[in-house]
Formats: C-alpha cells, structure tokens, sequence
C-alpha cells in the first residue's frame, strides 16, 4: 500500500471537507436570520440595527450602476497623469537628496 495520496484521494476528500465547512456556514447563516428576520429581506443598516426599521432614504439596497462619458474619462486620465508625474517628480528628489 502506498504511503502517498494520489491527486484524486486527495481532492476527494478535499471535496468532502468543503461540503462539511458548507453545512457548518450554511447552518450558522440559519440561526443569525432567525435571530435577525431584518437580514432576510436584504442587507442591514445601520439605522436599522439601531432600532430605526425606516432605511435612509436613497439607500434602497439597489445598485448603484454609473457608467463616465469620455470627457469625464479624459478628465480622470489628466488628473492621474499629473498626480502620478508629481509623485515621480518627488521619488527623484528624493533620491537625489539621498545621494549627496
């Protein structure tokens, strides 16, 4: 009998691990809805878990999807490439201060 797992055994009973820790997660996220029924209905609040049960007005828990223009794409990229030449402007001032 070999003293070495083969790749297969070894996944097999990585698989076997997973599907425990699963059921662990999966039972665990069971008792904080039922002590939290709030969570069920979508993500908390803080005003929620506050004791306020009315969410701040605009946070309805939707997404957010916000897509730039090209001029505000163009205005981004200018402002990082001065951010960034500055930042390499003092890395070598930096360094050239270092050396004397």
């Amino acid at each position: 009998m070999p003293s070495t797992l083969s790749r297969v055994e070894v996944k097999r009973l990585a698989l076997i691990g997973a599907q425990s820790r699963l059921d662990a997660l999966n039972a665990e996220i069971s008792q904080i809805v039922r002590a939290f029924p709030e969570l069920s209905r979508g993500r908390a609040t803080a005003t929620t878990a506050v004791g306020n049960d009315t969410p701040r007005k605009g946070r309805g828990g939707r997404k957010r999807n916000w897509n730039m223009s090209d001029s505000q794409k163009r205005a981004v990229s200018e402002r990082m490439k001065k951010y960034w030449a500055g930042r390499r402007k003092e890395k070598a001032s930096k360094a050239a201060a270092k050396k004397a």
